[in-house]
């Protein structure tokens, strides 16, 4: 038999296709698609036009946010490498993938294999059910029953078991995203709360770290999930092609494969040439929803302040402002991803299928096979199998997009982990001058458990570099309380954020007690780990280190939990102290709040801030202080706004648990409660004065 070459192409080809566009089922057709193009048009068009017209308060935008971002003090900001898909994208993934995935055998490396288990058999199923399809039509053309039904039930439990694995691997994808999200989360805040790294991000802004929140919340969890999906549409569709390939070569052969496999490269090659820069436009878009987050959330922190000065006019115009920002760029991105859709969707897919369907069907035309159920069942086949492979291939190919989008979130989020994960970085900065800092490797800050604080030649300046404080040289002694005076921004505060090691000085040593219930982390941590060591700190021995200094500060803070957990902060030792706590309140007059709820000490409201007064949060913060009883505390304005009639009996109360006292007050009548008083002179030299007051203590109880 000889067999016929594919015919000539005709002529009228192209009038044939013409004609056929007079079927009103066609034209029918053609008017919507020209509709919905002409209002896709529309729409892009419109939205070019409100960029355009919005591109000057961008770019002011723009130049705040650059602004604020070198620290509001108008230098230069050197311009980061935007992400990209290159060498230092991969070694950050791999970095956060040894977070997520720690060991063969944890939790997250058994999902992984179970996925990869289900994505095999989705895999073997498809090509099961292309081969049924392909019987189930040998079927209809032989007109055989018997293979019909056998077909039919052989369908029905492949559908069955597809259905299960289907719905498992996407149980499996999500579970995987929320373990990798929990794992790296916990990880972060390890270390976020680590060391006082969240007042250095939040406060001294280190490493310009834009909104924190942000990127623990949303931007891990985004990580996350691109992740997950990442590893589950590469794996199944590189599977599918290499099975399906072997397959339909067993009727079709490798040539016409690997002619449509090269297109596939080559279509793939010149999209992404053509490809946009995605990786920074997801990380900018990310940013500008990050601004929107804290604009709402500053509302919500200042609300009453807004409320009593009227201020709704002018906080809408700020939201309206960063919700512009979002909606511009999100609609620029979207118009990007427009363009860039019709490229690889023609290139990709449509095109494609005009190159692939000669390729399929010339080896079945040209066939010597008379069989027609046959050839129909082995087209069949090989059609479903070619179609999927083509897609799984096109998957592939465009998986560089995923890629792009993962490592603008893998750049959020390795930036993330760089400041919460490197410490030593701060002294870095510090020794830069972002900071106040001594020279680095200066032990300006010891830390021991005898009950003094001396500040020897301690020079302080403001992080605008102004001169606050110059050779301070001081020693406190318990029960000799200090009262610290000056003006407004003399830098009565700075001293004990010093004190405190959250700032360092130029230069000097501070020796101090611990802070808080546990040592608290200071810069001293910065310049070595012995430096607690050298001056006399042997450790607690694994028990817990006594409170040797507290701090109170005008606004106390208020954690989220019950009344107990409020004077018990940071502690929680549940009800075992109810009774001291009971006696902290009464103490402070606030024993009210527990005789007038049922609940008692276990009372709790949504935020404690929107219940109490001004002079109530004072007192709590005061029933906090003598609860864990230091041997020193630092009261910066923290009885401003308790009845000045009431201040004698709490000071009374303070040296009768043996808590010695730094205050910051303006308020002069507190000093008769104190036998030193601290002044700074604010007037730009750093000078100060230290003067032995009377002691009226003793009087005033």
């Amino acid at each position: 038999m000889v067999v016929s070459g594919p015919p000539p192409v005709p002529a009228s080809l192209l009038l044939t296709a013409l004609r056929s566009l007079r079927d009103p089922k066609n034209r029918h057709l053609l008017i919507l698609v020209a509709a919905g193009t002409g209002g896709t048009a529309a729409v892009a068009a419109s939205q070019l036009k409100e960029l355009g017209l919005g591109r000057l308060e961008a770019k002011t935008s723009q130049a705040v946010i650059a602004q604020e971002s070198s620290g509001g003090k108008g230098k230069a900001v050197e311009r980061a490498k935007p992400p990209a898909v290159d060498a230092k994208f991969l070694r950050r993934l791999l970095f956060v993938l040894r977070i997520v995935v720690p060991s063969w055998h944890c939790q997250e490396s058994f999902m992984l294999t179970t996925q990869s288990l289900m994505l095999v058999a989705r895999s073997l199923l498809s090509i099961r059910m292309a081969r049924l399809g392909g019987e189930g039509l040998k079927a209809v053309v032989n007109k055989s029953w018997p293979q019909f039904r056998s077909g039919l039930l052989d369908f029905f439990l492949t559908g069955t078991c597809a259905a299960l694995v289907n719905s498992s691997i996407k149980y499996l994808n999500n579970s995987i995203s929320v373990t990798f999200r929990r794992r790296l989360t916990l990880y972060v805040h390890q270390r976020y709360l680590a060391q006082r790294n969240y007042y250095r991000a939040a406060v001294l802004r280190l490493g310009n770290l834009d909104n924190a929140d942000q990127r623990i919340v949303e931007d891990l969890n985004q990580w996350c999930i691109t992740i997950a999906d990442l590893y589950s549409r590469t794996f199944k569709p590189a599977l599918d092609v290499i099975l399906s390939t072997r397959r339909m070569a067993q009727t079709m052969g490798y040539g016409g494969l690997l002619s449509m496999y090269g297109y596939f490269l080559a279509a793939g090659s010149l999209v992404r040439f053509m490809s946009p820069p995605i990786p920074k436009l997801i990380a900018q878009e990310a940013a500008f929803e990050g601004d929107f987050r804290r604009a709402h959330a500053r509302l919500i922190t200042h609300a009453e302040e807004v409320a009593f000065l009227e201020g709704a006019p002018r906080e809408k115009d700020i939201l309206n402002s960063k919700l512009w920002q979002v909606t511009a760029f999100s609609t620029k991105l979207h118009l990007i991803q427009f363009r860039q859709g019709i490229l690889d969707q023609f290139a990709l897919k449509y095109f494609a299928s005009v190159i692939g369907w000669p390729i399929l069907a010339i080896p079945y035309l040209t066939s010597p096979d008379t069989n027609v159920g046959d050839i129909a069942a082995r087209y069949k086949e090989s059609d479903s199998l070619f179609q999927g492979s083509a897609a799984s291939l096109g998957d592939l190919l465009l998986v560089y997009k995923k890629l792009q989008r993962l490592a603008g979130f893998t750049a959020r989020v390795v930036e993330l982990l760089e400041a919460v994960d490197n410490p030593q970085g701060v002294a870095k900065s510090a020794s830069r001058g972002e900071i106040n800092s001594g020279t680095e490797g200066t032990t300006a800050l010891a830390v021991h458990d005898a009950p003094t604080v001396v500040f020897k030649d301690v020079t302080i300046r403001s992080p605008d570099d102004r001169l606050l404080l110059k050779d301070l040289s001081l020693e406190i002694v318990p029960g000799r309380n200090v009262i610290v005076t000056g003006a407004n921004g003399a830098g009565k505060t700075s001293l004990f954020r010093v004190l405190a090691g959250l700032w360092a000085p130029m230069c000097g040593q501070v020796t101090r007690p611990r802070s808080g219930l546990s040592g608290g982390a200071s810069y001293a941590a910065l310049n070595g780990a012995a430096t607690a060591q050298k001056n006399g700190d042997k450790g607690s021995g694994g028990k817990t280190a006594p409170c040797l200094l507290f701090y109170v500060p005008q606004r106390p803070y208020l954690v989220s939990g019950s009344l107990r957990e409020q004077v018990t902060y940071p502690s929680t030792p549940g009800p075992s102290a109810d009774d001291q706590v009971l006696d902290c309140l009464r103490r402070v007059h606030l024993d009210k709040l527990v005789a007038n709820s049922p609940a008692g000490l276990n009372l709790v409201h949504y935020d404690w801030t929107d219940v109490l007064s001004g002079g109530e949060k004072q007192r709590l913060g005061l029933a906090r202080l003598l609860y864990h009883r230091p041997k020193f505390a630092v009261l910066d304005e923290s009885t401003s706004a308790i009845n000045p009639d009431e201040e004698g009996a709490l000071y009374a109360q303070f040296g009768e648990l043996g808590i010695t006292v730094f205050s910051i007050a303006h308020r002069m009548e507190l000093v008769k409660f104190h036998q030193l008083r601290l002044h700074f002179a604010a007037d730009g030299t750093g000078a100060w004065s230290l003067t032995e007051l009377e002691d009226h203590t003793k009087d005033a109880t």
